[in-house]
Formats: structure tokens, C-alpha cells, sequence
């Protein structure tokens, strides 16, 4: 189910940033769409339906799609993608990194160029084992630069929660755990950090609203 639901925030999320640089909106511009519309200014702490419905007004302002193939039915690729582990992992952290606002552009295009500039070949395809270990560690190193401030931001988020809907003492604590394997690890630490503050902070919001349903 997990693995479901990040699969389709993947791919809501990516859309959102493929219609951000079509519409050639500005950063300014695309925030305050992001809050009209989907209730904060971030994507990383929306929930599906937001990510939905900030898709649905973008296409309303004149997004469109890629278009299906005529043969198969199934939406374009932006190329073909190499599927071996390596490849997954590069493409993961590509997306991660278009999830904490470090990407104009998530798609398979950009990061071929990304590709072409870090490790010298024109596709993943062609990634040696080396090569691509070159790119998971500059891809890791360069959403460093940004992790810190999104795990602080989640965490004050997480804790004004707290105070109107109270954790229990297993949540408080594995939250708590988290963020200090964040503060004296380094990637793997925070992107695990970074995920349990997400997850917890969606939680809470859909019990909130969940309450004032009930209310």
C-alpha cells in the first residue's frame, strides 16, 4: 500500500514540475499557486488528493499531458529508461531532489543531460558500475544541501500538530529517533528522517481532518 501510494505521489509530483517549467511559471508564482491550490507551498507535504487537484488546475492553465502512443495506449516516455538497480536508485534521488524544490525540471531529458555532465555518457544505458556510483553520490551530496532545512521545517510542522493532536509515546519516540540519527548521519540518515516526518505529518493531518469531519 506504502509502496503504491509513493509511486503515484511520484508521479503526481513529477507532473507538477514538468507543468512548472512548460508554463515557464517563476518561483513566486508557482508558491502561491501551490498554496491557493493544493494548501501549502510545498509539494513534499501535500497529500494525494492536493498533489491531484494542483495537476487538475494546471491543466485548466493550459498543461497538457504527453500524449499516448497510438499503438499501446500508454502515455510517452520521455525516453527509454534503463531498469537495472543502479538506474533506479539515480532516477529515486532525481525525483527526491524535484520533491525538496532542487529541480526545475524531473524528467527523463534533464537528467540525461545531468548524466551527460557528471559522468560523461549520454544515458544511463551507458553507465558503468563506477560511473553510476559517481552519480548516486553527487545526486546524495547535492539533496544534502537542501535535506537539513526540509527535515527542520518538518519537524516544526510535525510538533505544532503535536500540540493539537498528541502522539503516542512509540510515535513520539521514533520520531524522536529519527531526527537524531538525521543530525549525526548523513544521507541515508536524513532521507529516512525526512520520510518518517512526512509520513507522520500526513497522518496527523488526515486524522485532524478526519475529527473535524466527525465534529
Amino acid at each position: 500500500m506504502k509502496t503504491d501510494i509513493r509511486i503515484q505521489r511520484t508521479r503526481l509530483v513529477k507532473l507538477i514540475h514538468v507543468a512548472r517549467r512548460d508554463l515557464e511559471l517563476d518561483e513566486d508564482t508557482y508558491r502561491l499557486m501551490l498554496r491557493n491550490v493544493g494548501g501549502t507551498d510545498s509539494t513534499t507535504r501535500m497529500e494525494l488528493r492536493q498533489l491531484q487537484a494542483v495537476v487538475d488546475h494546471l491543466k485548466t492553465k493550459g498543461f497538457k499531458v504527453r500524449a499516448r502512443s497510438s499503438k499501446t495506449g500508454q502515455a510517452r516516455p520521455d525516453r527509454r529508461q534503463d531498469n537495472s538497480d543502479g538506474a533506479r536508485k539515480v532516477r529515486a534521488l532525481w525525483l527526491f531532489l524535484a520533491e525538496l524544490g532542487a529541480l526545475r525540471d524531473p524528467s527523463e531529458r534533464a537528467l540525461a543531460a545531468y548524466c551527460k555532465r557528471i559522468a560523461k555518457v549520454d544515458d544511463l544505458h551507458w553507465a558503468g558500475h563506477d560511473q553510476m556510483q559517481t552519480l548516486i553520490e553527487t545526486l546524495k551530496k547535492w539533496a544534502m544541501r537542501f535535506l537539513p532545512a526540509a527535515i527542520g521545517k518538518l519537524k516544526e510542522e510535525v510538533g505544532q500538530m503535536h500540540r493539537c493532536l498528541p502522539f503516542s509515546q512509540v510515535q513520539a519516540m521514533t520520531l524522536q529517533s529519527a531526527v537524531n540519527r538525521a543530525a549525526d548521519g548523513g544521507f541515508d540518515a536524513n532521507w529516512s528522517a525526512w520520510e518518517v516526518l512526512t509520513e507522520a505529518l500526513n497522518g496527523a493531518r488526515e486524522a485532524q481532518q478526519a475529527c473535524e469531519v466527525q465534529g
